[in-house]
């Protein structure tokens, strides 16, 4: 009950306080002027131009600074709305409508300027008919030190006949301090307080220049040399572009006429503020360096594949290492001399400074052989390329002989392999040594067993696809007519496709007189001499034991993958039905 009649009191107490302390705001009456700035402070660096934007109801007039900050410029608001002026801070040692533009009339109250206006806070304010209506603040603040980095751009930056603008620069550059000669150095300059006093035009420290100089200096000096310096003029190879927006320069150096002994030149950029032109300083002051590492333009490659095999894809994979600089594009060349055969493939380098290109040829390219390289890279680059054909055959002619052997008369490989002879029944019976690419002749086939019949053979080339030089039945397929190991897209097929028809030739082989196993004769068991009974014997033939001299290949100049003649090429020849039955395999 005693809270419920205290509560009102404590209310009414409360109520009667913040009364008390309450003082109401002056009503501004509607026809009062008004004025406001965009900014209530306002911060520039020393030596940059800086924007003020006032907002008035009604004439008026803008007031920076005062008697007690040695600077007091007056500048009048006409009529309404919202006026922007902007103050060139470096230029400021002049009368007041040189470096001060927008607004009325203006007038500098104090003394003119002797250098640039010092670092500071100035008070601002705006009056309408003399009575204050808006306060605001400028920051002058001190100027920090310019920084620099370096930077490498493909020498194609400089082919757009259009002057260069700084997205132009930035879509390109990488951040590096190695250079190939011929290639741009790019520095990038965090400029502080110099968008007035840079003169793109004039970076060589004079008076024009406003005291900046840009130079590029060789680092190592060698005996019996002077140092070289190299100011940053249109005649050394210098474009520099500005962009104070964000408060960046970049200075473009082409390094193609810079001197380069040996593998390597350092070199190191500075930017210098010389105190007989500059209002900076008052002595010569280094406010920036960066180093430039000036290098020969290598171009290097490998090819995953020189020699692409019949039964391989057609796709070449070329990798690459360059010093030149990453977005620099350099032409893959191939072409076959005295063929309608050229290609020109780009290669654009990496951020890493790598190339990388895969390179897809027609299956109609097959059987040429030419170079591949990096244009003006020639001699460092160049690789012979070979895409092989399948291309075979073979001539097995009728023989004699004493059942261990057979001689394939003439043998032709476009990429080496074997030759293998089988019976009628599909059973082997021996495999050549391993040829190499081109003709033979006379190659001696030995046999696993010893063939005891007259009997019509087939002779089959094989090519070594796993390049081992040992015949494996399940690795090792034969060669065959129309032999297109590639589908459309050039993507190596199935190592036991059938397409096309196997390249052999059959031929009656018999045996040599006395060469045949003669049938075996019992012998005779005496009657009743014998307790026990003797096994009959028979008369074997042993299996002979043959020596041969391997055969040379041919000679010199046949040993080629050029196929023969049709007068000479014999292929799958249909003489008992038995290449018919291969056919069907």
């Amino acid at each position: 009950m005693s809270y419920a009649v205290r509560a009102p009191s404590v209310l009414l107490a409360a109520s009667i306080l913040l009364a008390a302390l309450w003082v109401p705001t002056p009503a501004v009456a509607a026809d009062e002027p008004t004025a406001s700035f965009g900014e209530d402070v306002t911060t520039v660096t020393r030596g940059d131009v800086v924007e003020i934007r006032v907002q008035h109801s009604q004439p008026g007039t803008l007031h920076i600074g005062g008697d007690g900050y040695g600077y007091h410029l007056s500048v009048a608001l006409v009529g309404s709305g919202t006026t922007t002026l902007t103050i060139d801070t470096y230029n400021s040692t002049g009368a007041p409508e040189t470096y001060v533009s927008g607004g009325g009339n203006k007038t500098l109250h104090t003394g003119q300027l002797s250098e640039p206006i010092e670092p500071a806070t100035y008070m601002m304010n705006v009056t309408i008919d003399g009575v204050e209506r808006a306060i605001g603040q400028l920051d002058v603040a001190e100027r920090g030190n310019t920084s620099a980095t370096t930077n490498v751009a493909p020498a194609s930056l400089n082919d757009s006949d259009s002057s260069l603008s700084p997205g132009d620069i930035r879509d390109v550059v990488t951040e590096r301090t190695t250079v190939a000669k011929g290639d741009l150095a790019v520095i990038r300059l965090n400029e502080s307080g110099l968008e007035s006093a840079l003169n793109p035009e004039d970076v060589t420290g004079g008076a024009n220049a406003n005291g900046i100089e840009i130079t590029l200096n060789q680092l190592e000096v060698r005996p019996n040399r002077e140092q070289q310096t190299f100011l940053a003029t249109p005649e050394n190879g210098t474009t520099v572009v500005t962009d104070f927006e964000n408060d960046e320069v970049f200075l473009v150096w082409d390094t193609a006429d810079l001197p380069l002994e040996g593998d390597a030149e350092d070199y190191e950029l500075q930017v210098t503020l010389r105190g007989d032109h500059s209002d900076f300083v008052e002595e010569d002051t280094i406010t920036a360096r960066s180093r430039v590492r000036l290098v020969e333009p290598i171009v290097s490659i490998e090819v995953r594949n020189e020699t692409v095999y019949p039964w391989e894809s057609l796709r070449v994979n070329v990798t690459g290492e360059t010093t030149l600089a990453p977005n620099s594009v350099v032409e893959l060349r191939a072409r076959a001399p005295g063929q309608p055969f050229l290609k020109l493939v780009p290669m654009t380098v990496t951020a890493n400074r790598t190339v990388s290109q895969n390179l897809t040829f027609a299956p109609e390219d097959r059987g040429l052989t030419f170079p591949l390289w990096v244009r003006d890279y020639r001699d460092e680059t160049e690789h012979t390329m070979r895409i092989l054909d399948s291309e075979a055959n073979l001539r097995f002619l009728d023989q004699e002989t004493d059942g261990t052997f057979v001689t394939v008369s003439r043998v032709n490989l476009s990429v080496g392999g074997f030759v293998a002879v089988e019976t009628a029944d599909e059973e082997p019976l021996g495999t050549s040594a391993h040829l190499p690419p081109g003709t033979h002749r006379n190659v001696v086939v030995e046999f696993d067993r010893r063939q005891l019949v007259d009997a019509e053979l087939l002779a089959i080339a094989y090519a070594d696809r796993d390049r081992d030089g040992n015949f494996s039945v399940a690795v090792d397929a034969p060669y065959r007519t129309g032999d297109d190991s590639t589908d459309t897209d050039g993507n190596a097929t199935d190592g036991n496709q059938t397409a096309g028809t196997i390249v052999a030739d059959d031929a009656m082989v018999r045996l040599e007189p006395g060469a045949k196993t003669p049938t075996p004769t019992p012998t005779a068991t005496p009657t009743g001499t014998a307790t026990e009974s003797t096994p009959a014997t028979t008369t074997e033939t042993p299996f002979p034991v043959v020596e041969r001299t391997p055969l040379e290949p041919a000679a010199a100049g046949t040993n080629t993958s050029i196929p023969f003649s049709p007068g000479l090429a014999v292929v799958a020849l249909v003489l008992t039905g038995l290449v018919a039955r291969r056919l069907r395999r």
